[in-house]
């Protein structure tokens, strides 16, 4: 009875949390919270508008090749102009790989996101014999010469058996001003890292879709070693599902309107939505504003809401503050139900196993790397 009654009392204290929080849940200010903006996030770069022209540049209808048409509209494109490709309902079970300097718009065409279902099913255990027959069965898919020969042909000559985590993308997009609207992108193996979209590029600006898998769902930007590199990407009013660290990487993303379902897949497994593996230096990883947060009941008090990847840092002695990446986000006005861990919904970091720390300093720096930099602020809900 004792145990019950202090975890009912921890229940009430996490939903009356305020400035500057706990060493477990740390809360931004209102002054604080006013530099996590989508402006500053993007830093000058405004997202345009996806428009839906009334003749597309290109039609994909069932039983066709999306890979196939994203060739040629690549090798047919100008980089001065964007390209329209539309997508008839159906599910297209292939990977779909896009590397070009033009600007493309892939759309779906049914009355929802689920009627444009695209999915594959690889994991990071795949064989890179399998990886190669389900990818490219009878070498039709992708050609030496072809757009997306290079990302195929790198994993396809792959050392070491198995093809890893960045390979078992089921759409991988290397192509800057990159927009994508109403589709299901959908990754069905549930053994490892099972990505269902990559991005390694800026400017991305994801509408409306679903994205779904078990672990790695959604992986958006490259390795944080590369700090050089500006990846900005918008993801809004999409479905994004999975169980560990199901939305990860070093980019500069914003979630607004967006649904984070975390989905009891292995009952044995821990559950963990967000992983950033920002860069030290830089102020911005993800900005989840405007979302929903919840998940299968049976995660009840269970779920933690983030924690650092800590990318190539093997143990947690081996963190350097400053030059070790240390992901950075916040979630802000946002609902966040009973699926949350209330009183430690952060956990150690991915890689290193570093344990969370925090500042509830009044004074604090938000940017001090020898503590991660996780926050929330204004959220609502019985997780919040």
């Amino acid at each position: 009875m004792k145990v019950l009654i202090l975890a009912i009392l921890g229940l009430e204290l996490a939903h009356t949390l305020s400035y500057p929080g706990t060493e477990t849940r740390p809360i931004l200010s209102k002054s604080e919270a006013s530099n996590y903006t989508k402006e500053n996030y993007f830093a000058g770069w405004q997202p345009e508008e996806i428009i839906i022209p009334e003749n597309p540049d290109y039609v994909v209808q069932q039983g066709q090749s999306i890979q196939a048409v994203v060739n040629k509209a690549i090798e047919q494109g100008n980089p001065a102009y964007r390209t329209y490709i539309k997508i008839e309902p159906g599910r297209y079970m292939e990977t779909v790989y896009i590397k070009s300097n033009i600007p493309l718009t892939i759309y779906g065409s049914g009355k929802s996101a689920e009627d444009v279902h695209i999915m594959a099913t690889l994991s990071a255990k795949t064989s890179t014999s399998d990886y190669i027959a389900t990818v490219n069965p009878n070498g039709e898919r992708y050609k030496e010469g072809e757009p997306a020969w290079g990302l195929y042909n790198s994993c396809a000559t792959k050392h070491g058996g198995v093809i890893g985590t960045n390979c078992t993308a089921v759409v991988w997009v290397e192509s800057d001003n990159f927009q994508l609207q109403g589709v299901t992108v959908h990754n069905g193996a549930t053994d490892a890292q099972a990505v269902a979209l990559r991005t390694a590029a800026d400017k991305i600006h994801l509408m409306g879709n679903n994205f779904k898998s078990y672990q790695d769902t959604l992986a958006l930007g490259i390795d944080s070693a590369d700090s050089l590199k500006t990846e900005r990407v918008m993801v809004h009013m999409c479905y994004i599902e999975g169980q560990i660290d199901y939305v990860f990487g070093a980019a500069s993303a914003v979630f607004d309107m967006t649904t984070f379902y975390t989905v009891a897949t292995n009952k044995t497994a821990s559950a963990i939505i967000l992983a950033p593996d920002t860069p030290p230096e830089r102020s911005y990883g993800f900005l989840v504003i405007n979302s929903i947060i919840t998940g299968d009941s049976s995660y009840r008090n269970k779920v933690k809401l983030a924690r650092s990847w800590d990318h190539g840092v093997a143990s947690a002695d081996l963190y350097t503050p400053g030059v070790s990446a240390n992901g950075q986000l916040v979630v802000r006005d946002s609902n966040i139900d009973s699926v949350i861990d209330v009183l430690a919904p952060y956990g150690a970091a991915a890689t290193s196993h570093r344990e969370f720390t925090t500042d509830i300093n009044v004074d604090r720096d938000l940017n001090d790397n020898n503590h991660n930099r996780l926050w929330e602020f204004n959220n609502s809900g019985d997780g919040a």
